[in-house]
């Protein structure tokens, strides 16, 4: 058996195991038990408390539709994107299995998980509930801690000066670089400045959406997605960014300690694997967290040592 008749053996097993994960939680997903529990799970998270049953049925619903969401996704993505893979292990290449991996993050978890945001926040609410909001227009900044907001422009940095260093080094010897490895750095390059700026305006979109809540519990839960949103939109920035970096980072590595041009494969495996794996678990970690000053007074952090503040809680601004 051929190398890669066995590669798309390979890859069918693997596409047949992703299918199953969204497959599996849009069975289970419909069990009310499971959506308590993963509703109880963001509560631990985030640190704050659904206050009254009509947040935390509120809360749950709005999970399990970003869940729902996002599976129906990965599992269209998954449909769409096999012949690909397929094609691509046949002539013993595993570059389209990066291309699925990072297309199913960057564009159907980023987009379910907006596309929720914006479609709760468009509801209307009834004319006789009381409405609370910010004082003020809010920022991705007021969202998000600062680190987490410098991280997907720094990442394009980087990237642009090691695509940079690449095209220099390739101009000055043609021959110790493949042009095709500079072709790609350069698109991969050009689709991040392209994700970047999606970005931007999608999270103008977030923002600029109203919000429907009763009280500064209920607002802050509002926010507590929103912040959500905004960070998978700086995560997808952050991994489109990954692309050209780790290309650039490979290049950079291995060209000095090769005989020939290293092949594009082999570069693409090297760096860029390790750098789309940490920022996906950044990506996780950073998921049910927003700046303290988001959080209403009572439930502040430098304010929960205090049990007499969580009492009552004013119908305000709360910031």
């Amino acid at each position: 058996m051929s190398v890669e008749f066995g590669l798309v053996w390979f890859s069918a097993a693997l596409l047949c195991a992703l299918a199953l994960v969204p497959i599996v939680y849009l069975v289970r997903s419909r069990r009310l038990d499971l959506s308590a529990q993963q509703a109880a799970r963001y509560e631990r998270v985030a640190k704050l408390p659904f206050g009254t049953g009509e947040n935390y049925v509120r809360v749950r619903e709005r999970l399990t539709r970003r869940g729902r969401t996002a599976m129906w996704g990965v599992l269209a993505a998954l449909v769409v994107w096999s012949p690909f893979v397929l094609w691509g292990a046949s002539w013993g290449s595993s570059l389209f299995l990066w291309l699925i991996t990072l297309s199913i993050v960057i564009g159907v978890l980023t987009v379910s998980s907006v596309a929720e945001t914006v479609h709760d926040q468009l509801r209307a609410p009834s004319a006789d509930t009381p409405r609370v909001a910010h004082s003020r227009r809010l920022t991705t900044q007021d969202y998000l801690q600062p680190w987490r907001c410098a991280l997907a422009p720094v990442a394009l940095g980087a990237a642009s000066a090691g695509v940079t260093a690449v095209l220099a080094w390739w101009i000055a010897q043609p021959g110790r670089i493949a042009t095709d490895t500079v072709l790609w750095c350069v698109g991969f390059l050009a689709f991040a400045i392209i994700v970047f700026v999606v970005m931007r305006v999608m999270e103008r979109v977030v923002l600029s959406q109203p919000q429907v809540a009763s009280d500064d519990l209920q607002l802050a839960w509002d926010d507590l997605f929103r912040a959500d949103a905004l960070w998978s939109l700086r995560s997808a920035a952050t991994m489109a960014a990954a692309l050209p970096l780790g290309m650039a980072a490979g290049t950079l590595t291995l060209t000095p300690i090769a005989v020939a041009p290293p092949e594009l494969t082999t570069i693409m495996s090297s760096w860029t694997p390790v750098l789309i794996g940490a920022t996906q678990v950044t990506y996780s970690l950073g998921l049910g967290r927003m700046a303290a000053s988001r959080y209403p007074a009572a439930f502040r952090p430098q304010g929960r040592r205090s049990p007499a503040m969580s009492g009552t809680l004013p119908q305000g601004d709360g910031a």
